[in-house]
C-alpha cells in the first residue's frame, strides 16, 4: 500500500523540483551542482527513466563516460524508448565508430521523438558512414528542414553535408 506521501505525489513534486534545480545549475555552467541535484532527484524517484537519462547526459558532459553509459542503461531498463538515453548512447557509439550500434540507438531516439533534428542529423551521418548516400541525403534533408524552421545555425552545417552527399552521388554515377 502506498504511503500518504506517495499518494499525494510529494516525492514526485520534490524530485521534479530537484530536476528543475539541476537544469538551472547546468544552464548556469555549474555541472557539479547539476549532478548533485540529479542524484537527489533519483534518490526520491529511482524508477523515473528521464532522471537517469539526464544524469547520464550531465555525466557525459563531465567526461565521465563509463558512469554516463551506466546511467543511460538504467534509463533504458526503465523505459526502452527514453529519447535522451538512446540519443546519448547513440552519440557514444558514433564517437566509437560503432555505426551499427549508433544506428540502433538513433532510430530508437527518433521513434521516441521524431521531430528532433539532432537525431535526424546523426541518422544521416550514420547512413553516410555505412555507405548509404541516399539514406544520408533523406535524413539530412529532414534535419535541414527542421533546423531551418527553428532558425537554428546548424542549418548551414546540414547544407554543407548535403552538398557533399550530392557530389559523392554524382561521382558514383560517372
Amino acid at each position: 500500500m502506498p504511503s500518504l506521501a506517495q499518494r499525494l505525489g510529494i516525492p514526485r513534486a520534490q524530485a521534479d523540483a530537484r530536476l528543475r534545480a539541476a537544469l538551472a545549475a547546468f544552464s548556469d555552467g555549474d555541472l557539479p551542482q547539476a549532478l548533485s541535484a540529479m542524484r537527489a532527484a533519483i534518490e526520491l524517484l529511482p524508477q523515473h527513466a528521464e532522471y537517469h537519462a539526464v544524469h547520464g547526459f550531465f555525466l557525459q558532459q563531465d567526461q565521465q563516460q563509463q558512469p554516463a553509459q551506466a546511467a543511460y542503461q538504467r534509463a533504458l531498463e526503465r523505459n526502452p524508448l527514453e529519447m535522451l538515453a538512446n540519443y546519448g548512447l547513440g552519440t557514444r557509439a558514433y564517437q566509437a565508430k560503432d555505426w551499427q550500434a549508433a544506428a540502433r540507438y538513433f532510430h530508437a531516439a527518433w521513434a521516441a521523438q521524431p521531430k528532433r533534428p539532432e537525431t535526424q542529423y546523426y541518422l544521416a551521418m550514420v547512413c553516410y558512414r555505412l555507405g548509404d548516400l541516399a539514406g544520408a541525403q533523406r535524413w539530412m534533408e529532414a534535419a535541414l528542414a527542421r533546423f531551418h524552421r527553428q532558425q537554428d545555425a546548424r542549418y548551414q552545417h546540414c547544407q554543407e553535408w548535403l552538398c557533399e552527399f550530392t557530389e559523392q552521388q554524382e561521382k558514383e554515377l560517372l
